[in-house]
């Protein structure tokens, strides 16, 4: 085979990712699910707003219950610090499970949360939900949040399918 064929061929297998390193799926499932668990410690006991922020992708986007969707890093900066100045705000989630992508690229945990806020008034109310987080692997290889969306979970009730 000609040297210019078996770089063509060579290149195309490097493409279409026939070469591509092997990816630990399970190992990378629990590096995601404890970085997921570690930020969740951290907004749970008000950390500092700029280490909070530092597990969002600069390009995230955080879509809660009838708000407008948050984008970038300066804007969830803004909102992060805007809710820690809400006195009696607390935010703590649990992560059930984790999911990554074949390729380690990416991957999403899913789980529970529990927002406290005050009203008008001042009575602090504790909203239970449920949450899906998208992550990508960046280039320095820590996990980061790309898409974060939350909503309220189920009105309090008989459990679904119970009679």
């Amino acid at each position: 085979m000609p040297r210019s064929w078996r770089f063509a061929a060579t290149a195309g297998l490097l493409l279409t990712g026939a070469c591509r390193p092997s990816v630990d799926v399970a190992a990378a499932t629990a590096t995601l699910l404890a970085t997921d668990r570690a930020w969740a410690q951290l907004a749970g006991a008000n950390g500092n707003a700029d280490s909070i922020v530092a597990y969002w992708t600069a390009d995230a986007r955080v879509i809660l219950p009838g708000q407008p969707v948050v984008i970038g890093t300066e804007a969830l900066r803004g909102m992060v610090g805007s809710l820690q100045a809400v006195p009696g705000f607390h935010i703590t989630w649990t992560p059930d499970s984790a999911v990554v992508e074949p390729s380690g690229a990416a991957g999403y945990t899913y789980g529970t949360n529990r927002i406290t806020t005050p009203d008008a008034k001042g009575v602090l109310h504790t909203t239970e939900g449920r949450y899906v987080t998208w992550w990508r692997l960046e280039a320095d290889g820590r996990w980061r949040c790309s898409v974060d969306i939350s909503n309220e979970g189920p009105a309090p009730g008989p459990a679904a399918g119970a009679r």
